[in-house]
Formats: structure tokens, sequence, C-alpha cells
């Protein structure tokens, strides 16, 4: 039988495929989880070409196929016969000497519906060890740990015969999603700084972080987003840990969506899906879950691509024709419909809260926004404010993640008998905010846009503060903002470390006041400069 291989064959010579070629004369015995010289030469091969070889194997023994590549590319071929991998068992190695499945191993078990996965450590010419996972169930496997020493006292059938028949293994306690994390950078300083933040966010939406890699972003590329090379290094170290799902600190074109998750084998997700997942979890009113819906609609839809415009059956001339709309197509129409409609929706929201802000106005009161990048401590402000003014407070107390607050909120609050204020708290801004995630939630900032005085809060503690309180002046001016009257609100002094960093914001931040929401300090001072901008 001549067996097929597939995969990066360049720069290979045909002698050397031909040897592989060779290896389907050995029949593996049913005991055997490999026949020896077949194990053998597969890891002088992979000392030879440094890249991985998968093999696929019948349950009787026969050497059916083979491939070449980075494990994520090497995918189950095309073999006579077989429309999926029942009865098969996949044999690859793992070039860097680790014998342990990843998950985009554990997810072509499941996916190709095979019998079992074995990695195989190759480490200078020798055998590390070798992990195989049997499929207990449509979603489940066991894995077996051999050494080098009694891999050939396994007997293979008996193991299949007994992990075929186990209960399906639990899940980790913490049910929680294992992320990896990836990046372009502008210089080497900033490596840790791009990614502290994004590592916050990741925490925020429940996902435990397991890795991180960065590249300058010269280096990056239009087509991948990270170099070919870095993709290589980010595929292994994907294999070394639990990641499940890649997170990326930028917006991603579709090409470069598809093509990390082509080359990782793992769901890939960039800055706004990961923001957008948060707002999700985070959306309490009707007004919100609308919000978060549309904007997820909105960046989903240029991803609902498949091939490009050749799948579209909709258009004129060759190929258009045919029974109708293609599932593609129709997805594609569902999500413009349901856009369409949640637009007139947030619409009525508008009209509603246009209403309500002119019932507001008439009482005279001064409308103040309260502003600032998110987990700067708006929330907290706002309750100690009601707090401090004897209003009865009934904001919840302010989470340390990003985004606690999503909703707007407004209460009326008198601080003296002179000055009585509409305070409004909103939801805070982040760097890299796509404009499309900016439009989605106009209701919510609209009252910024509506208000008389803008309350910048900044903590003043986090070694970035100057970098996020120009994030937000530069979303303010987004919005048409950045010509209102603003006081700069330096929470958190207690904290701060230089004390030369914290006169650098009062230096370059207009009407800084300095203070500690968790310290108690007395928001007097914050009056005092409201009524002096108000009069």
């Amino acid at each position: 039988m001549d067996m097929d291989i597939s995969g990066e064959l360049s720069g290979i010579r045909a002698s050397q495929l031909q040897e592989l070629k060779d290896l389907s004369e050995f029949k593996t015995e049913r005991s055997e989880l490999i026949h020896p010289e077949i194990l053998q030469e597969l890891i002088r091969l992979t000392q030879l070409w440094n890249r991985e070889i998968a093999v696929y194997l019948s349950r009787p023994g026969t050497l059916l196929a083979a491939a070449i590549g980075r494990h994520a590319n090497v995918t189950l071929p095309q073999i006579k016969g077989r429309s999926i991998g029942k009865h098969l068992r996949c044999i690859h190695t793992h070039p860097n000497g680790d014998f342990r499945l990843s998950p985009l191993d554990h997810s072509a078990l499941l996916s190709l519906q095979l019998e079992s996965m074995a990695a195989i450590g190759v480490r200078d010419g020798l055998l590390t060890g070798i992990q195989i996972a049997f499929r207990t169930g449509e979603d489940d496997s066991f894995n077996v740990n051999l050494s080098s020493e009694n891999w050939q006292a396994f007997d293979y059938n008996d193991s299949l015969s007994s992990f075929s028949k186990v209960a399906p293994k639990t899940e980790t306690a913490s049910g929680k999603e294992h992320a990896f994390l990836i990046a372009l950078v502008d210089s080497d300083q900033e490596d840790n700084e791009d990614l502290i933040e994004l590592r916050e966010l990741a925490r925020t939406a429940g996902v435990d972080v397991v890795g991180q890699i960065v590249q300058l972003r010269r280096y990056g590329q239009s087509r991948s987003y990270l170099g070919s090379g870095k993709i290589e290094e980010l595929v292994h170290r994907l294999q070394e840990t639990e990641a499940n799902v890649v997170i990326c600190d930028d917006e991603l074109s579709p090409a470069q969506l598809r093509t990390l998750e082509t080359e990782t084998g793992l769901k890939v997700l960039d800055r706004t899906g990961l923001i957008l997942d948060i707002f999700a979890q985070r959306a309490q009113s009707r007004e919100g879950k609308f919000q978060v819906e549309l904007a997820q609609l909105k960046h989903l839809l240029p991803y609902l691509s498949g091939q490009g415009q050749a799948l579209s059956r909709l258009g004129a001339g060759v190929g258009s024709r045919g029974p109708g709309e293609t599932k593609l197509e129709l997805d594609r129409r569902r999500m413009r419909d349901r856009i369409s409609q949640l637009e007139k929706e947030l619409k009525l929201v508008l009209q509603h809260r246009d209403v309500q802000r002119r019932q507001r106005s008439r009482s005279g009161l001064p409308t103040i926004a309260i502003v600032g990048y998110t987990n700067a401590g708006k929330t907290t402000f706002l309750k100690v404010a009601m707090e401090q003014t004897g209003s009865r407070s009934d904001i919840p107390i302010g989470e340390n993640k990003l985004f606690a607050t999503l909703d707007p909120i407004v209460r009326s609050i008198r601080v003296n008998s002179s000055l009585e204020v509409l305070l409004s708290d909103t939801v805070g801004f982040i760097r890299k905010l796509p404009t499309q995630l900016l439009r989605a939630f106009l209701a919510t900032l609209e009252e910024v846009q509506q208000a008389d005085i803008l309350l910048h809060v900044v903590d003043a503690s986090h070694p970035q503060a100057l970098q996020h309180a120009e994030t937000v002046h530069e979303v303010l001016k987004q919005l048409g903002c950045d010509d209102k009257p603003m006081i700069t609100l330096l929470n958190k002094v207690d904290k701060v470390l230089a004390e030369d960093d914290l006169t650098e914001l009062v230096e370059r931040l207009p009407h800084p006041i300095k203070f500690s929401l968790a310290r108690g300090d007395s928001l007097k001072p914050v009056w005092t400069a409201l009524s002096s901008l108000m009069t």
C-alpha cells in the first residue's frame, strides 16, 4: 500500500520521504501502540527535519497516512473509504522534547473523532516519553503517561477496551478558560505595561492567563498579525501550557483572525471581542443588553465571510445561480435584520432618555458627568459623595475590576443650601477603544455629551496614570466634549509611591484636586471647585 504524505514537504529530499513511506511495510500488533521500528524512524526523521511528524494507524495496525509540519497544521488527510477518524489513532512527535499533549492535540482528538491521540517527545535524537489520550465520550478523554523505558510493556488494545468504558473525566473545579496573550509593541520597554491591562481584562472576564508573547510592531504581518517565526514560537508555547484560547491586544482583521485560528487550532479573541464579552457580563438593564448585543453583532459581521464573496449567491453571473441563499448568506441577513431591529430599539431608548433629560433640565440643576479610565474609582466617588452629603446611597460598592459599571447612573445631590447638582456615573474609558464601540454605546455616553461640567477621576497611583488621562481626553475629543469645563480628581494619592509622579499629574492636568476615597478624605474641595466653575 502506497502511504499518502502531506504537509510541509519543502526542503525534504525525495529519498527521505520514501524512507517515511517505507514504514507502511511494518504492521503494528494490536497490543502495541506503535511498531518499535516505526517509532525509531519517526524519532530519527523528527531530529533530522526538526519538524513534527504525525502518522495515522488503523485499529488492525496498518500505517495509512502521514503529515509533516507544526501540529496545528497537521490534519487528518483524506483516507479512502473513511470520512472520519473512527478506529484511527494519531501518533505524532514533538521536536521540543515535551511529550505532553497540548490543548490542540486534545481538540484534534475530539474534532476528528479519533480513538486515541499520542504525543512522542523527541530531544537530541532520543525518546523523552509518550502521552496517550483515549476518547471516552463526545467531549472527554483520558490520559496515560509512558516513560522511555516502559512504553513497550504497555498493552494498547487492553487499554483501549478499558478506557473507552470509563466515565468521562470531570472538569477542573474552577471551570475557567486558560488564555495565552499576544501583542505587538512599539519598543522592548513596553512589553510588560502593554500586557498588564490585557491580563486585567482577561481576569475581569473570568479567564486565567497562562502565558504571553510579544513582538515588536515592525516585525508584525498584515496577514497573520505576528511574524511567521513568532507564530511558530507561539504554537510551541501553546503546547507547553494549558491554554485553550488566544487573546490579542489589538483589534484583528478577519484575515488575521482566520490565520491565527488556523495556525494555532484554538479560538482566537481580539481586544474588542474581549471587552464586549465583559460588557455582556456587566449589562443589567434592557438598554445595556441592547447596546452590548448591537456592538457584538457589528463586530462579528465582518468575520462571517467564509471565503469572501465567492460564497455569496445573491449576486448575478456564473456561480451565483442555485437553490437560493446559502446558510452563510442566511446568517448574514439575519444578523443585519437583528442589527436593524436593535438600532430601532435603541433609537426609542435615546428618545426616552431625551425626555428624561428635558424633565431634569426643567429643574434647573446643573448636570455633572463623572468620567475616567476604567477602574479609576468613579462609582466609588458617586457613592462617597452621596454619603458625605447626607443623601441616601443605593449605589453598590465599586468592584476592583475593569468596567464594573456599564449602565449609567444619575443621582441628585444637595451639597449645601446653595448647591444642588445631578451627578451621572458612566462607563469607563480604555485605550484602543474602537470607534464602533463608542457609537454602539451612544445612549450611555450621551450623559457625557449633555453634561455641563466633567469630573475626571484619575487613579493617581497607577504607573500609567498620565497616559490613562490622555486616553480619556482623546475619547472625550471623539465625543465632541473636549471643550467642556473639567475638574481632575486625583484619587488614591495615598498609594502613590513617587511624589514626583504626583507633582507631574498636578502640573499637567486641569484643575487638579488630590484625595483618597479609600482613606475617607473630605470632598469639600471638589464642591468648592464646582461652585467656582458655575459662577
